[in-house]
């Protein structure tokens, strides 16, 4: 089974950082890699709750994302299953694990480790993707920092 592992720093608070991850108005504005967009969401955030995200490609392609939220520490930790609802790719389930901190510097450091790929390449593919979003999310933070 193959992993990766994403360790990144915001400027932003620990709390929107963390709500970033299950609020649908924040979900929507970085949660789709490069050109897509973020169609519907649909969650409920607690342990054992389930997700669902549409995506969909500039090319009209829309894709599904499910999954079950396995544990919820809030402004510490956030688990979940992750699932295609598609064919294209080996794996059928991998995980999602991260992990929040204040840093020293009053920043927010995250730790993202997404494992359970049958290969390298689905697991290369999620590693840009993850990377693209987190872009994302970093512009949103920097955003509505100057709004606090």
């Amino acid at each position: 089974m193959h992993q990766f592992k994403i360790d990144v720093t915001f400027d932003a608070s620990l709390p929107f950082v963390f709500a970033a991850f299950h609020e649908p108005e924040y979900l929507s504005e970085w949660f789709a890699p490069g050109n897509c967009v973020v169609s519907q969401i649909m969650c409920d955030f607690k342990e054992g709750g389930r997700y669902r995200i549409k995506m969909l490609e500039p090319n009209g392609v829309e894709m599904s994302l499910t999954g079950e939220y396995i544990t919820i520490l809030a402004n510490e930790q956030l688990a979940f299953s992750w699932a295609w609802e598609d064919d294209f790719e080996d794996s059928v389930m991998t995980s999602v694990d991260i992990h929040f901190e204040d840093t020293p510097e009053g920043h927010v450091r995250l730790v993202l480790v997404q494992s359970g790929f049958a290969n390298k390449d689905e697991c290369d593919q999620h590693n840009y993707a993850w990377m693209s979003c987190l872009e994302k999310l970093a512009v949103l933070a920097s955003q509505k920092q100057s709004f606090n």
